[in-house]
């Protein structure tokens, strides 16, 4: 969590913005509990959204490629991925995706 020791003053930018009833509710109880203003809520999610990531996506993707994991080719990874959005077997999707790609023979 930030902690935001700053005078008012600093906060120099006012932004209307236009919430739903449920979004200023929330906001409303995430204050209440913790003892802040929807103000300091509503910084401290801009940080939050907006704040540099702690590492670059490359670096991200050289520590993926470091674990030397196994990785299926890609018709059966796309099965597998169609298989879990479907809720399916993946022998059944990837069964599927081998008649469609010879004609629904």
């Amino acid at each position: 969590m930030t902690c935001y020791v700053m005078r008012m003053s600093q906060f120099t930018n006012r932004m209307p913005v236009l919430l739903s009833p449920e979004q200023r509710a929330r906001l409303e109880r995430i204050a209440a509990r913790e003892e802040r203003s929807i103000g300091a809520v509503i910084r401290a999610a801009i940080d939050a959204y907006t704040a540099p990531r702690q590492r670059s996506r490359r670096e991200a993707l050289d520590e993926l490629y470091a674990l030397n994991a196994p990785v299926a080719d890609w018709p059966s990874l796309k099965a597998e991925i169609i298989a879990g959005a479907l809720g399916e077997g993946a022998d059944q999707v990837r069964e599927r995706l081998r008649r469609d790609s010879r004609g629904g023979e």
